[in-house]
């Protein structure tokens, strides 16, 4: 026997191919576990995508094969054994190209939106250069990308725009975000550290300066005062002065060569009052005390509160007549966006009541350094607190305190990614990159689906990272989408998408209505209902997308292999009956009838040798005896 003959025994061997398929029906059925408890991706990654899973189905590939080519040449009572064989292999090689060809993706559509792209579980890396909207893409492709397992040193291809190059780092399977705040920003940019807890200490949370975070149930914010007044005003402690604006609607203040004028809004509105002895006069044309751009993009107040005051004013004097716009929150509006005024003449409009805080917690920082904490409960007065770094003060909230812990004023955020301890179900990949050009380096974390900003050398370029978009070829819209829901209860039991498919060849439109149990093909996609959810209020329809040039190949295989199965039923009941016949016949001939009354044959000289015996006999010869009968027709049953 040579050696190739001995290999082939032993990869076709019938253990072998009962091993192989054990080890496929174990994995499977673990896989079904983890698919129910941890959602298809997961499934798909330590599964059915996984490299010994796919060894398993090449080895299998090549144990059919090896069993087949032990049997060459073929004879025909084979045929059978082969069609089978031949239709795994067909199969296993349609399952091979849709691996290499086919196309799995996803697009979600709200009501009255048109797409001309999906998705596909293909990771890409994106850069978009801000000032010019210059873009790069890359795919990354490998293993190591959309696993679930921690890769350092991915390979990657580098994403290069411009001067700007990035290298993917380290790839995180599942992660969330970890702030870590520093005092040594180049530049002064304040924050507190707070804490809304029962005891005032615990879970602390930075703020920036105009920001608010969550802090348990409630937003809390922080922000500057601009001056010692100002916070008086905030804190409610307002000394009565030349204009009362703890009753009045707020004051003009202007600056003039030196001088000071400051005026009610009441002295002024809709009339004009002098400003001195400087030969102008000021006249408020409007008040708005929640000023909003509306309709036409002409200012409007959306309401009574003084959420954002703003006042229209005419100064009229020697040099002429301006107009000028003035907001109590942003006093430098104006002189940024209108570079025509004269120069000197500078407007603020104070606010006589301080504006509705957005949120119910707000920390206050005057410009002496003060902190003050302002309480404002949905049904009670305002309460104001002085704060003292580490000393926690009451709240209106029984059972809670607000501390600050600590306070920067050169803050610095630095963020960064961190795993977590059991990867999640819905989890969220991460990647951390390198970005580089001749003067910069540095480092920046990004998740899948949340692009971020960076400014490299005071340009902003926005990277993200993100499944791989990929053209239809045609455009596809959503014009309804309905739920069926069971009789009597709130359960969905079906839901359908109403769509209209534009071609670019025919330019033709073509409704079609998608459903749980009926896709719809167009071009070389097929479209199938896959869930859907509410956002904003909106319905969101998700639809798959796929293409498979592999099916085709595993029908034909299916065929082929059921088709090799009925051959091989249908030879081996053949063969037992061919084998039932033999041995009937052969039983007829080992004991004959007995002979007929009144004729007597001597048995020396009789000759028992039927022609499919293979035995002949001559006169005077021993006799065919029964048990010789017998073997002849075992023998003649084998070589059949």
């Amino acid at each position: 026997m040579s050696l190739s003959r001995s290999i082939l025994r032993a990869v076709g061997a019938l253990w072998f191919a009962a091993v192989l398929l054990i080890l496929l029906l174990v994995a499977m059925a673990c896989a079904t576990v983890v698919e129910s408890t941890h959602g298809t991706e997961r499934a798909l990654a330590e599964f059915y995508t996984s490299w010994w899973f796919e060894a398993l189905l090449v080895l299998l590939g090549i144990n059919v094969l090896a069993a087949v080519l032990l049997r060459y040449p073929f004879s025909k009572r084979q045929i059978g054994f082969v069609m089978t064989h031949a239709g795994i292999l067909i199969t296993l090689g349609g399952a091979l190209v849709t691996q290499g060809f086919g196309v799995d993706g996803r697009v979600g559509l709200a009501e009255g939106e048109t797409t001309e792209r999906f998705t596909v579980r293909q990771d890409t890396l994106t850069v978009v250069n801000r000032a010019d909207e210059a873009r790069a893409t890359v795919d990354l492709a490998g293993r190591a990308f959309g696993g679930l397992k921690l890769v350092d040193r991915p390979r990657a291809p580098v994403l290069s725009l411009g001067d700007l190059s990035i290298d993917v780092e380290r790839y995180l399977p599942d992660g969330v975000w970890s702030k870590r705040v520093t005092d040594d920003n180049p530049s002064p940019r304040p924050a507190v550290e707070v804490s809304l807890s029962p005891t005032g200490l615990d879970d602390p949370e930075w703020i920036l300066a105009g920001q608010t975070a969550a802090l348990g149930t409630m937003e809390v914010a922080f922000r500057l005062v601009s001056d010692e007044e100002e916070l008086r005003l905030a804190a409610g402690r307002l000394n009565a002065g030349p204009a009362d604006r703890s009753t009045s609607k707020g004051a003009l203040r202007i600056e003039y060569r030196g001088s000071t004028f400051e005026l009610a809004l009441e002295d002024c509105l809709d009339r004009a009052a002098p400003l001195g002895e400087t030969g102008y006069t000021v006249r408020v044309l409007r008040y708005l005390p929640h000023a909003v751009v509306g309709d036409g993009r002409k200012l409007v107040s959306a309401s009574d509160r003084p959420v954002n005051p703003a006042v229209e004013v005419e100064l009229v004097g020697p040099a002429g007549s301006e107009e000028r716009l003035a907001f109590a929150r942003f006093p430098d509006f104006q002189s940024m966006h209108d570079k025509k005024q004269n120069p000197e003449l500078k407007l603020t409009f104070i606010a006589g009541q301080e504006p509705a805080p957005e949120t119910s917690v707000e920390v206050l920082s005057g410009p002496d350094g003060k902190l003050l904490a302002r309480f404002s409960p949905q049904n009670g007065e305002v309460v104001v607190h002085g704060l003292t770094i580490g000393a926690p003060v009451e709240t209106p909230w029984p059972g809670w305190k607000l501390g600050v812990l600590r306070r920067f004023r050169y803050a610095r955020v630095d963020w960064s990614v961190e795993p977590v301890e059991s990867i999640r179900k819905a989890r969220v990949p991460a990647v951390l990159l390198k970005l580089q050009t001749p003067e910069y380096g540095g480092e920046m974390w990004v998740q899948k689906f949340r692009p971020r900003t960076e400014t490299v050398e005071g340009t902003r370029y926005e990277v993200s990272y993100s499944d791989k978009s990929v053209p239809l070829g045609f455009a596809l819209t959503l014009n309804r989408f309905r739920i069926g829901h069971y009789p009597g209860t709130g359960r969905p039991r079906s839901f359908e998408s109403h769509v209209t498919i534009l071609d670019p060849d025919t330019g033709r439109d073509q409704d079609r209505v998608i459903s749980m149990n009926n896709p719809t093909k167009h071009a070389a996609y097929t479209l199938f209902q896959s869930s859907y959810s509410e956002a904003g209020g909106q319905m969101v329809s998700y639809l798959s997308v796929s293409r498979d040039p592999g099916l085709p190949i595993v029908f034909t295989g299916y065929i082929v292999t059921m088709a090799g199965m009925v051959v091989v039923l249908a030879t081996r009941m053949i063969e037992r009956r061919r084998t039932a016949r033999a041995r009937q016949t052969a039983c007829q001939l080992a004991d004959p009838a007995p002979p007929m009354a009144g004729l007597s044959v001597p048995v020396a000289e009789a000759s028992v040798a039927p022609p499919s015996s293979g035995f002949e006999r001559h006169p005077g010869e021993t006799p065919v005896t029964a048990s010789e009968l017998r073997t002849t027709g075992r023998d003649s049953n084998v070589e059949g």
